[in-house]
């Protein structure tokens, strides 16, 4: 059966907030997104495409779906922008399936660095600290407070795919502590008034889950966080700058914990 323009409203609303929590869905848009959808194993429901706009590699990304039993509708070039969020579309977006992941699923030994987002609410640095994640050996993203959405389209463009590579869930403070204590894991806060991070990783003992928290730029993390964190840790930088933005401290944050990790092995 032929998709319907009621159909192409509906998936057009998942471009907003709105739209996702009615229909528990999301859209990624491009062929280097989805091509990452399928190495992590991230089946769409449904897959549109505009072959005006599709290249090659494009055509062998839906070929590839198709091999799969996904659905494909073709849909005309006017259609599709409208749906498109992007400046430059690609001729390919599709249609997935919100995830149902729960803290209790990250109880097992799989997941032993974490990353915690409080109140970030910038969308290109949540999909920054997603990517940055994935590439530090980091398999689970938790967001609370204020934090965007993590499937919202410009997390996933700036997570470049690797959003679909990581846990990420919504959740509150008080689930993650209560996470953090059930597990024996230790909470690392991101402070400005913490000590040198070489420091606190050469000091500390290998704790069975490592939880590194971020929060916003302006305002840092809560005082709960704070109070509650095994440790505090700082970037030392040059006085010319009074702060790096969220996604950069995280990610600086993240690559010294991959790098004393390997050289503790």
């Amino acid at each position: 059966m032929a998709i319907t323009r009621r159909q192409i409203k509906e998936i057009k609303s998942l471009s907003t907030k709105r739209g996702r929590r009615a229909q528990n869905r999301f859209l990624a848009e491009g062929v280097r997104l989805l091509e990452e959808t399928v190495i992590y194993r991230w089946l769409p429901e449904m897959v549109l495409i505009s072959r005006t706009d599709l290249s090659e590699r494009g055509e062998r990304l839906v070929a590839s779906f198709q091999k799969q039993a996904i659905r494909i509708e073709e849909i005309a070039k006017k259609d599709f922008e409208s749906i498109s969020t992007t400046e430059s579309p690609q001729g390919i977006l599709a249609v997935f399936a919100m995830p149902r992941w729960e803290l209790k699923q990250l109880y097992g030994g799989g997941f032993r660095k974490i990353l915690w987002c409080e109140n970030v609410t910038d969308p290109g640095n949540v999909g920054t600290l997603a990517r940055s994640a994935l590439a530090f050996g980091f398999s689970a993203m938790l967001l609370s407070g204020r934090s965007v959405e993590p499937f919202a389209p410009k997390v996933i463009r700036s997570s470049a795919g690797a959003i679909f590579g990581l846990r990420v869930l919504q959740c509150g403070n008080d689930d993650v502590l209560k996470f953090a204590a059930e597990t024996d894991g230790v909470v690392i806060a991101a402070d400005v008034e913490g000590k040198p991070v070489d420091y606190l990783l050469n000091a500390m003992d290998k704790p069975s889950k490592l939880i590194l928290a971020i929060g916003a730029e302006a305002e840092g993390l809560s005082d709960e966080v704070l109070a509650a964190a095994g440790f505090r840790v700082r970037i030392q930088h040059s006085e010319k700058v009074e702060s790096l933005n969220a996604a950069m401290a995280g990610s600086i944050l993240m690559s010294r914990i991959y790098e004393m990790n390997r050289e503790n092995r």
